[in-house]
């Protein structure tokens, strides 16, 4: 079943989503069927041919009006930044965030590394490899990777000394 976030769907012109309200009685079996379709969202999509998907049957609509958008998430990330790097007067390592999944909408806790070589002892906590914090802040946005930080709630540092950054 496909997964949509509710501003997506919301986003969807008119003309290509709506409520289910035309009942179907030329179908043999639609007072069976009747609660599973009527006052129902439904959207068109082109997959393989145009398609019309219900809600529940074809697609599920995930609520994400709680959600931080991307502009918090990206002033989040340079007050944290910035604090960590007064407050320890070097550069982090990594930025412990929170991941959703663009397909599933499912989140995940990571360590995302900052200008950090990839295969060192700490290879198995890395989640993703960044050259930059701004390149951090760029996964805030749907893009090429299968996932979008969803949140940041800190910096750190390995404590083993590792070459400049």
């Amino acid at each position: 079943m496909r997964k949509i976030t509710l501003s997506e769907y919301n986003a969807i012109p008119e003309n290509y989503r709506g409520i289910w309200t035309v009942e179907r009685w030329d179908l043999p079996d639609w007072a069976e069927l009747r609660k599973k379709h009527i006052g129902k969202r439904t959207m068109m999509v082109y997959d393989k041919g145009t398609c019309l998907l219900v809600e529940g049957i074809g697609f599920e609509i995930v609520d994400d009006s709680g959600w931080k958008k991307p502009d918090e998430i990206r002033k989040d990330i340079d007050m944290l930044y910035q604090e960590f790097c007064n407050m320890r007067k070097c550069k982090p390592h990594y930025a412990d965030c929170i991941i959703r999944w663009q397909d599933t909408l499912d989140t995940l806790e990571t360590r995302i590394a900052l200008s950090m070589d990839s295969d060192t002892e700490w290879d198995e906590e890395i989640f993703y490899y960044c050259n930059s914090r701004n390149e951090l802040k760029s996964l805030t946005e749907k893009g090429c990777s299968d996932f979008v930080i969803a949140d940041c709630f800190g910096f750190g540092m390995y404590e083993k000394p590792m070459q400049e950054i």
